[in-house]
Protein backbone atom coordinates (compact mmCIF):
# COMPACT_ATOMS: atom_id res chain seq x y z
CA UNK A 1 0.00 0.00 0.00
CA UNK A 2 1.56 3.33 -0.79
CA UNK A 3 0.59 5.74 1.68
CA UNK A 4 0.15 9.52 0.88
CA UNK A 5 0.70 12.91 2.90
CA UNK A 6 -2.85 13.94 4.48
CA UNK A 7 -4.48 16.95 3.77
CA UNK A 8 -4.96 20.42 6.10
CA UNK A 9 -8.63 20.87 7.58
CA UNK A 10 -8.79 24.39 6.78
CA UNK A 11 -11.65 25.70 4.74
CA UNK A 12 -10.76 25.56 1.06
CA UNK A 13 -13.28 28.22 0.21
CA UNK A 14 -12.10 31.02 2.32
CA UNK A 15 -8.37 30.64 0.51
CA UNK A 16 -9.83 30.52 -2.59
CA UNK A 17 -11.43 34.22 -2.10
CA UNK A 18 -8.34 35.18 0.10
CA UNK A 19 -6.23 34.32 -3.53
CA UNK A 20 -8.56 35.70 -6.04
CA UNK A 21 -8.65 39.37 -3.98
CA UNK A 22 -5.15 39.72 -3.26
CA UNK A 23 -3.89 38.63 -6.95
CA UNK A 24 -6.85 39.88 -9.08
CA UNK A 25 -7.74 36.66 -10.50
CA UNK A 26 -10.91 34.17 -11.09
CA UNK A 27 -9.99 30.83 -9.43
CA UNK A 28 -12.75 28.31 -9.19
CA UNK A 29 -11.50 25.24 -7.98
CA UNK A 30 -8.78 24.24 -5.81
CA UNK A 31 -7.10 20.70 -5.20
CA UNK A 32 -5.34 18.88 -2.67
CA UNK A 33 -2.10 17.85 -3.55
CA UNK A 34 -0.50 15.54 -1.41
CA UNK A 35 3.53 16.25 -2.13
CA UNK A 36 5.88 17.58 -0.45
CA UNK A 37 6.67 17.22 3.33
CA UNK A 38 6.81 20.50 5.54
CA UNK A 39 4.09 22.82 3.38
CA UNK A 40 0.04 21.79 2.12
CA UNK A 41 0.14 22.23 -1.45
CA UNK A 42 -2.86 22.76 -4.19
CA UNK A 43 -3.65 23.14 -7.77
CA UNK A 44 -6.09 26.11 -7.91
CA UNK A 45 -7.96 26.27 -11.51
CA UNK A 46 -8.96 29.61 -13.26
CA UNK A 47 -12.05 30.26 -14.56
CA UNK A 48 -10.14 30.40 -18.25
CA UNK A 49 -8.44 26.80 -17.08
CA UNK A 50 -5.10 28.45 -16.42
CA UNK A 51 -3.50 26.51 -13.27
CA UNK A 52 -1.53 27.86 -10.34
CA UNK A 53 -0.03 26.12 -7.40
CA UNK A 54 -0.69 27.32 -4.45
CA UNK A 55 1.94 26.44 -1.17
CA UNK A 56 1.25 27.05 2.40
CA UNK A 57 3.81 26.86 4.98
CA UNK A 58 4.83 27.71 8.49
CA UNK A 59 7.94 27.43 7.71
CA UNK A 60 9.02 29.57 4.62
CA UNK A 61 11.12 33.11 5.29
CA UNK A 62 10.03 35.78 2.80
CA UNK A 63 13.93 35.82 2.06
CA UNK A 64 13.97 32.53 0.18
CA UNK A 65 11.00 33.14 -1.68
CA UNK A 66 13.04 36.85 -2.87
CA UNK A 67 15.87 35.09 -3.88
CA UNK A 68 13.77 32.65 -6.32
CA UNK A 69 11.92 35.70 -7.24
CA UNK A 70 15.49 37.44 -8.23
CA UNK A 71 17.29 34.55 -9.74
CA UNK A 72 14.43 34.47 -12.34
CA UNK A 73 13.10 37.50 -12.71
CA UNK A 74 16.69 39.99 -12.19
CA UNK A 75 19.06 37.36 -13.33
CA UNK A 76 17.00 35.47 -16.17
CA UNK A 77 17.41 31.75 -14.56
CA UNK A 78 13.97 30.78 -16.59
CA UNK A 79 14.42 27.41 -15.22
CA UNK A 80 13.84 28.84 -11.52
CA UNK A 81 9.99 28.61 -10.77
CA UNK A 82 9.83 31.63 -8.75
CA UNK A 83 6.18 32.67 -6.13
CA UNK A 84 4.00 35.54 -8.34
CA UNK A 85 3.70 38.68 -6.81
CA UNK A 86 0.26 39.88 -5.18
CA UNK A 87 -1.26 43.80 -6.92
CA UNK A 88 0.74 45.06 -3.81
CA UNK A 89 4.33 43.13 -4.61
CA UNK A 90 3.78 40.66 -1.87
CA UNK A 91 5.61 37.22 -2.51
CA UNK A 92 3.40 35.83 0.14
CA UNK A 93 0.38 36.55 2.14
CA UNK A 94 -0.49 35.65 6.19
CA UNK A 95 -3.77 33.08 6.26
CA UNK A 96 -4.19 30.98 9.59
CA UNK A 97 -1.15 30.71 10.57
CA UNK A 98 0.49 29.57 7.42
CA UNK A 99 2.59 32.07 4.62
CA UNK A 100 0.53 31.22 1.49
CA UNK A 101 2.11 31.91 -1.81
CA UNK A 102 1.23 31.21 -5.51
CA UNK A 103 3.12 29.81 -8.83
CA UNK A 104 2.84 29.07 -11.87
CA UNK A 105 2.11 25.41 -12.41
CA UNK A 106 3.87 23.55 -14.56
CA UNK A 107 2.94 20.90 -16.45
CA UNK A 108 5.37 17.77 -16.73
CA UNK A 109 7.16 15.05 -14.67
CA UNK A 110 9.33 15.36 -12.33
CA UNK A 111 11.92 13.15 -11.44
CA UNK A 112 10.32 11.77 -8.64
CA UNK A 113 6.81 10.85 -10.68
CA UNK A 114 9.53 8.82 -12.92
CA UNK A 115 11.02 7.31 -10.27
CA UNK A 116 7.91 5.64 -9.11
CA UNK A 117 7.23 3.69 -12.53
CA UNK A 118 10.73 2.55 -12.73
CA UNK A 119 11.95 5.31 -14.94
CA UNK A 120 14.64 8.38 -14.50
CA UNK A 121 15.85 11.34 -16.75
CA UNK A 122 17.67 10.72 -19.51
CA UNK A 123 21.18 11.72 -19.54
CA UNK A 124 20.60 14.63 -21.27
CA UNK A 125 17.97 15.50 -18.60
CA UNK A 126 20.67 15.29 -15.90
CA UNK A 127 22.87 17.42 -18.18
CA UNK A 128 20.46 20.21 -18.34
CA UNK A 129 19.78 19.87 -13.96
CA UNK A 130 23.88 20.11 -13.62
CA UNK A 131 23.88 23.45 -16.07
CA UNK A 132 21.36 25.00 -14.69
CA UNK A 133 22.84 24.21 -10.85
CA UNK A 134 26.40 25.69 -12.27
CA UNK A 135 24.28 28.82 -13.66
CA UNK A 136 23.02 29.28 -10.02
CA UNK A 137 25.91 28.85 -8.05
CA UNK A 138 27.95 31.48 -10.55
CA UNK A 139 25.61 33.77 -9.22
CA UNK A 140 26.84 37.14 -7.76
CA UNK A 141 24.26 39.60 -8.25
CA UNK A 142 21.79 38.99 -6.04
CA UNK A 143 21.83 40.75 -2.37
CA UNK A 144 23.64 37.88 -0.61
CA UNK A 145 23.13 39.87 2.25
CA UNK A 146 19.70 38.72 2.79
CA UNK A 147 20.33 34.82 2.61
CA UNK A 148 21.14 32.26 5.15
CA UNK A 149 24.60 31.25 5.39
CA UNK A 150 24.69 27.03 5.73
CA UNK A 151 26.55 25.92 8.50
CA UNK A 152 28.40 22.70 9.46
CA UNK A 153 25.91 21.93 12.14
CA UNK A 154 22.99 19.96 12.13
CA UNK A 155 19.59 22.00 11.87
CA UNK A 156 17.37 21.81 14.93
CA UNK A 157 19.43 19.68 16.21
CA UNK A 158 17.60 20.29 19.87
CA UNK A 159 14.85 18.23 18.19
CA UNK A 160 16.90 15.17 17.34
CA UNK A 161 17.74 15.10 20.89
CA UNK A 162 13.98 15.51 21.88
CA UNK A 163 12.83 12.60 19.82
CA UNK A 164 15.82 10.62 21.58
CA UNK A 165 14.56 11.60 25.29
CA UNK A 166 11.09 10.84 24.40
CA UNK A 167 12.15 7.00 24.16
CA UNK A 168 13.63 7.60 27.31
CA UNK A 169 11.37 9.23 29.46
CA UNK A 170 8.99 6.54 28.16
CA UNK A 171 6.05 8.62 27.43
CA UNK A 172 2.55 7.02 26.85
CA UNK A 173 1.98 6.46 22.86
CA UNK A 174 -1.28 7.22 21.92
CA UNK A 175 -1.46 4.80 18.51
CA UNK A 176 0.20 2.17 17.25
CA UNK A 177 2.97 4.03 15.39
CA UNK A 178 4.02 6.39 18.09
CA UNK A 179 4.71 3.06 19.74
CA UNK A 180 6.65 1.50 17.19
CA UNK A 181 8.52 4.23 17.06
CA UNK A 182 9.22 5.00 20.50
CA UNK A 183 10.39 0.77 20.48
CA UNK A 184 12.72 1.71 17.23
CA UNK A 185 14.41 4.61 18.93
CA UNK A 186 14.91 2.26 22.11
CA UNK A 187 16.74 -0.25 20.00
CA UNK A 188 18.50 1.92 17.80
CA UNK A 189 19.93 4.68 20.31
CA UNK A 190 23.24 3.58 20.14
CA UNK A 191 23.40 3.62 15.96
CA UNK A 192 21.71 6.98 16.15
CA UNK A 193 24.50 8.62 18.38
CA UNK A 194 27.61 6.55 16.36
CA UNK A 195 26.14 8.47 13.57
CA UNK A 196 25.63 11.53 14.83
CA UNK A 197 29.26 11.69 16.39
CA UNK A 198 30.98 10.74 12.86
CA UNK A 199 28.40 13.57 11.34
CA UNK A 200 29.72 16.42 13.42
CA UNK A 201 33.12 14.64 12.53
CA UNK A 202 32.96 15.58 8.87
CA UNK A 203 31.19 18.96 10.12
CA UNK A 204 34.38 19.69 11.98
CA UNK A 205 36.12 18.91 8.59
CA UNK A 206 34.43 20.72 6.37
CA UNK A 207 34.62 24.05 8.66
CA UNK A 208 38.36 23.68 8.84
CA UNK A 209 38.03 23.43 4.79
CA UNK A 210 37.03 26.82 4.14
CA UNK A 211 35.97 26.46 0.69
CA UNK A 212 33.88 29.53 -0.72
CA UNK A 213 30.31 29.59 -0.64
CA UNK A 214 27.54 30.26 -3.25
CA UNK A 215 23.85 30.22 -3.79
CA UNK A 216 22.52 26.99 -3.52
CA UNK A 217 18.91 25.65 -3.61
CA UNK A 218 19.92 23.30 -0.96
CA UNK A 219 17.42 20.57 -1.86
CA UNK A 220 17.30 19.49 -5.46
CA UNK A 221 15.89 16.32 -4.87
CA UNK A 222 13.62 14.28 -7.47
CA UNK A 223 10.49 16.22 -6.62
CA UNK A 224 11.45 19.45 -6.86
CA UNK A 225 13.10 18.65 -10.52
CA UNK A 226 10.38 18.81 -13.25
CA UNK A 227 10.77 18.05 -17.40
CA UNK A 228 7.97 19.63 -19.00
CA UNK A 229 6.44 18.76 -22.26
CA UNK A 230 8.70 20.56 -24.15
CA UNK A 231 11.72 18.95 -22.79
CA UNK A 232 12.44 22.33 -20.50
CA UNK A 233 13.71 21.92 -17.06
CA UNK A 234 12.10 23.73 -13.71
CA UNK A 235 13.60 23.53 -10.37
CA UNK A 236 11.00 24.38 -7.91
CA UNK A 237 11.05 24.49 -4.24
CA UNK A 238 13.42 27.48 -3.00
CA UNK A 239 12.71 26.73 0.73
CA UNK A 240 16.06 25.65 1.47
CA UNK A 241 17.89 28.72 -0.62
CA UNK A 242 21.21 29.66 1.51
CA UNK A 243 24.33 30.69 1.00
CA UNK A 244 26.56 26.87 1.17
CA UNK A 245 29.24 24.55 -0.50
CA UNK A 246 28.42 23.41 -3.98
CA UNK A 247 28.43 19.88 -2.33
CA UNK A 248 25.39 20.61 -0.77
CA UNK A 249 23.36 20.65 -4.16
CA UNK A 250 25.68 18.25 -5.78
CA UNK A 251 25.22 15.65 -3.17
CA UNK A 252 21.82 15.08 -4.58
CA UNK A 253 23.01 13.14 -7.46
CA UNK A 254 25.85 10.82 -6.07
CA UNK A 255 24.56 8.43 -7.15
CA UNK A 256 25.48 5.76 -10.21
CA UNK A 257 24.82 8.75 -12.76
CA UNK A 258 27.38 11.31 -10.62
CA UNK A 259 29.83 11.37 -13.54
CA UNK A 260 26.90 12.56 -15.89
CA UNK A 261 26.10 15.47 -13.57
CA UNK A 262 29.52 15.74 -12.84
CA UNK A 263 30.97 16.64 -16.49
CA UNK A 264 28.14 18.61 -17.80
CA UNK A 265 28.57 20.82 -13.95
CA UNK A 266 32.19 21.18 -14.52
CA UNK A 267 31.86 22.24 -18.31
CA UNK A 268 29.44 24.94 -16.99
CA UNK A 269 31.02 26.54 -14.01
CA UNK A 270 32.74 29.40 -14.66
CA UNK A 271 35.28 28.65 -11.07
CA UNK A 272 36.78 25.09 -11.31
CA UNK A 273 37.51 24.09 -7.82
CA UNK A 274 38.86 21.09 -5.81
CA UNK A 275 35.73 18.97 -4.16
CA UNK A 276 35.55 17.61 -1.08
CA UNK A 277 34.45 14.61 -0.22
CA UNK A 278 34.01 14.79 3.47
CA UNK A 279 31.79 18.03 2.62
CA UNK A 280 29.62 15.16 0.43
CA UNK A 281 29.48 12.87 3.39
CA UNK A 282 28.38 15.54 5.62
CA UNK A 283 25.56 16.00 3.68
CA UNK A 284 24.95 12.18 2.97
CA UNK A 285 24.84 12.07 6.59
CA UNK A 286 22.70 15.14 7.53
CA UNK A 287 19.91 13.74 4.90
CA UNK A 288 19.58 10.64 7.11
CA UNK A 289 19.83 12.45 10.67
CA UNK A 290 17.46 15.05 9.27
CA UNK A 291 14.95 12.17 8.29
CA UNK A 292 14.91 10.66 11.65
CA UNK A 293 15.05 14.21 13.22
CA UNK A 294 11.64 15.46 11.55
CA UNK A 295 9.75 12.28 11.11
CA UNK A 296 10.46 11.35 14.64
CA UNK A 297 9.53 14.87 15.65
CA UNK A 298 6.21 14.96 13.41
CA UNK A 299 4.77 11.25 15.01
CA UNK A 300 5.42 12.06 18.58
CA UNK A 301 4.95 15.75 18.65
CA UNK A 302 3.54 17.41 16.41
CA UNK A 303 0.75 15.36 14.98
CA UNK A 304 -1.61 12.97 16.53
CA UNK A 305 -3.49 11.73 13.47
CA UNK A 306 -3.16 7.81 13.47
CA UNK A 307 -3.79 8.31 9.68
CA UNK A 308 -1.08 11.32 9.20
CA UNK A 309 1.54 9.10 11.52
CA UNK A 310 1.36 6.22 9.18
CA UNK A 311 2.20 8.27 6.40
CA UNK A 312 5.59 9.56 8.47
CA UNK A 313 6.43 6.14 9.89
CA UNK A 314 6.48 4.27 6.28
CA UNK A 315 8.65 7.45 5.08
CA UNK A 316 10.89 6.60 8.50
CA UNK A 317 11.88 3.16 7.41
CA UNK A 318 14.61 4.34 5.36
CA UNK A 319 16.57 5.60 8.29
CA UNK A 320 16.03 3.69 10.93
CA UNK A 321 18.44 2.31 12.06
CA UNK A 322 20.64 4.52 10.06
CA UNK A 323 22.68 2.59 7.55
CA UNK A 324 26.16 4.00 8.38
CA UNK A 325 27.74 1.29 6.00
CA UNK A 326 26.20 2.40 3.08
CA UNK A 327 26.63 6.13 3.72
CA UNK A 328 30.66 5.40 4.21
CA UNK A 329 30.40 3.54 0.92
CA UNK A 330 28.92 6.31 -0.52
CA UNK A 331 31.39 8.67 0.82
CA UNK A 332 34.12 6.12 -0.85
CA UNK A 333 32.57 6.31 -4.38
CA UNK A 334 32.48 9.77 -4.36
CA UNK A 335 35.97 10.18 -3.36
CA UNK A 336 37.04 7.80 -6.19
CA UNK A 337 34.76 9.47 -8.72
CA UNK A 338 36.48 13.25 -7.54
CA UNK A 339 40.15 11.25 -7.51
CA UNK A 340 38.61 10.22 -11.58
CA UNK A 341 38.48 14.11 -12.25
CA UNK A 342 41.82 15.23 -10.60
CA UNK A 343 39.16 17.31 -8.47
CA UNK A 344 40.79 16.68 -5.01
CA UNK A 345 42.57 18.80 -3.51
CA UNK A 346 46.68 18.63 -3.20
CA UNK A 347 48.13 15.91 -1.06
CA UNK A 348 44.61 15.04 0.53
CA UNK A 349 42.32 12.66 0.62
CA UNK A 350 39.16 14.58 -0.04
Amino acid sequence: MTLMKVDNAFDKTELLELLNTAYGLSLKSITFFPEGEDSYGYIAVSETDEKYFVKASTSVPDTCLKVASLLRHRCDIRGVVAPLETEDGMLSLPWQGFNVSLFPFIEGKSRWDLWKVGKDFTDPELCQTAALLATIHDVTTVDLDCLPIAKYDLPLRSELYGVLEAAEKKISPENKYQKQLLEALVAHRSAILQTLRRYDDLGRSGTALQTPFVITHGDPTPGNLIIDAEDRLHIIDWDGVSLGPVEKDLVAFTGERFDVVLESYLAERQDRTALYADIFGFYIYEWTLNEIRDYGTKILFKNNDAQQNEYDWESLQDYLPPNQALMEDGIATVRNTLGRYNLLPKNSGG
